[in-house]
């Protein structure tokens, strides 16, 4: 029992906790002060938007493509008012469970088209758009509603704000659940639409209380049974599946032969450029149809509280500082030639296990944390012993990490 707490005793001591406390601080300071310098700027702004994650939906097909058969996207692409009242009468005679509309009618028009319009529009199973803005949006303080005219209003409604701290160039990650306008709870149009196919698919969420949410993304519309605008029409179409399903009504560009433009369009993990994108890659009613996914599945991600993930990081550095330090203390010549064989393979496992977790346990860890100061520590180690053979100089001191004359 002795020689077992003798040895226990001996992986911990105090000069290894000074070093890794000490090496958290420094990583901490050259983080805020890289960050705030005009010469990081570059650096900076391409770190941004960067996430670890993207490389598994981007580049290892993390869920992508499956087939979700009960959201149904329709492209309304360039259609007038009058074909769009058709497109809704023709899925209506086809008896979807709900339609969610992703379009906005600012104004009426033509009083024909737009009574037929209104007709179609009607009816407790229809959710329709808003659009949350403001001088403080950045801040998520709306103080402004965009919305259809109220001829056109007359069922459910849900926000359907989408994008990062800029959405022409964010990534979208994430998505809230519900926003504060003016006194009231709003909630976002694919929460809207998941309650009305599926009332029991919302107290989880609602359990979660998180005020943003991770997008656990499945695909782009090809991981959804599509109908292109004018397919609609085709009295050869088989829109059978549309019964007692969802449809997602909205912009997917003018056809799905045509090439992708600028509207409504927006970077995700799941575009195929990780650095130096210049083409978004999912139209926002594609996006809507993955959190729909998330919701109706109780897919959600799980993301590890900071302070866990730095108790977690601090400890994984304090064993490793131990093994590093023992390591190097009896077979110095030998640790130098595989130092950085070990380091890039101790990487590649971390790298490997937060992967794992992320893609089969749905569970994020801030990868940053735990690589950054094994990462560092060769180079800090060099002027943590150069500091204490300063002050040794001066004050006498006991380190193991001193040289032994």
């Amino acid at each position: 029992m002795n020689s077992c707490r003798s040895h226990l005793l001996s992986w911990f001591k105090v000069d290894y906790l000074i070093v890794t406390t000490s090496l958290f601080m420094t990583v901490s300071l050259l983080g805020l002060i890289s960050f705030n310098l005009t010469v990081f700027d570059p650096v900076k702004k391409a770190l941004a938007d960067f996430n670890f994650f993207d490389l598994l939906y981007s580049k290892m097909g993390a869920g992508q493509e499956r087939l979700d058969t009960n959201v149904i996207l329709v492209n309304i692409g360039h259609l007038d008012r009058a074909q769009i009242a058709d497109q809704i009468r023709i899925i209506r005679k086809h008896q979807p469970k709900v339609i969610g509309f992703d379009g906005f009618f600012s104004s009426r028009r033509d009083s024909t088209i737009d009574a037929a319009l209104k007709e179609q529009l009607s009816g407790s199973n229809i959710v329709m758009a808003v659009y949350l803005t403001g001088k403080n949006e950045l801040d998520a303080k709306f103080d402004k509603l965009e919305m259809s005219d109220p001829w056109f209003r007359s069922g459910a409604e849900g926000y359907v704000n989408l994008g990062g701290s800029n959405p022409t160039r964010s990534t979208v990650r994430y998505f809230s659940p519900s926003e504060s306008f003016k006194g009231q709870t709003l909630e976002a149009l694919s929460v809207e639409v998941a309650k009305r196919y599926n009332p029991t698919s919302i107290p989880p969420l609602k359990e979660r209380d998180d005020l943003r949410e991770i997008i656990n993304y499945i695909g782009n519309k090809d991981a959804f049974i599509c109908f292109d605008a004018m397919e609609v029409f085709d009295s050869m179409a088989d829109l059978g599946v549309i019964k007692n399903k969802i449809v997602l009504m909205g912009y997917m560009g003018e056809s799905f032969q045509a090439p992708p433009d600028l509207e409504d369009i927006y970077f995700t993990p799941m575009n195929a450029e990780l650095a130096g994108r210049s083409i978004p890659d999912m139209y926002g009613v594609v996006i809507h149809a993955n959190i729909i996914n998330m919701i109706l599945n109780r897919n959600y991600i799980n993301s590890m509280p900071v302070w866990l993930c730095i108790v977690v990081s601090f400890i994984l550095c304090y064993f490793y500082v131990f093994f590093i330090t023992w390591f190097n203390s009896r077979k110095p010549l030998l640790f130098n030639v595989f130092f950085p064989v070990f380091l890039l393979l101790l990487n590649v496992l971390i790298v490997y296990i937060i992967f794992v977790l992320y893609k089969y346990f749905s569970y994020s860890i801030n990868s940053a944390y735990i690589l950054a100061p094994i990462l560092l520590y060769k180079t800090f180690l060099t002027y943590y012993e150069r500091g204490l053979l300063v002050i040794s100089r001066h004050i006498k001191i006991r380190s193991v990490f001193l040289p032994k004359v």
